[in-house]
């Protein structure tokens, strides 16, 4: 997906190993991003409070994965805070919006498509008792 020489050299070593061998988005799952795109924007517009900060967090996201768009240091920050908040509101994870149940699933399919899910996987401790 990053070719070495577009990765910057100040990032630590186990990081550029990952960025490069990272696959990249299929073609499905970037038209379905569009889509989404489209549609948090307009949701964005008609709610209010946390579910629309919710929804404009998730979509600042989606705009980040486009490869014109400039690296955001804050965007994580940024999209936890906005699902905290949401999490706090008595019906949000018992009925949670269909587009936010659609963002998640897409993110995941990314996710597991890139071949990250494999590589985070691997990467994470055991925990034996």
């Amino acid at each position: 997906m990053f070719k070495p020489e577009d990765i910057p050299p100040e990032l630590p070593e186990e990081v550029r190993a990952l960025l490069i061998a990272l696959k990249p988005e299929p073609p499905a799952l970037i038209e379905r991003r569009q889509r989404l795109l489209v549609d948090l924007t307009t949701q964005v517009a008609s709610t209010t409070g946390a579910l629309q900060h919710l929804l404009s967090a998730l979509r600042e996201v989606f705009l980040a994965m486009q490869p014109e768009v400039p690296f955001k240091a804050s965007l994580s920050e940024d999209f936890s805070r906005a699902l905290q908040r949401y999490a706090q509101e008595p019906a949000a994870l018992s009925s949670p919006h269909p587009l936010l149940t659609e963002c998640i699933n897409y993110l995941h399919e990314r996710v597991e498509s890139t071949g990250l899910g494999a590589m985070l996987e691997s990467s994470r401790p055991s925990h034996t008792p």
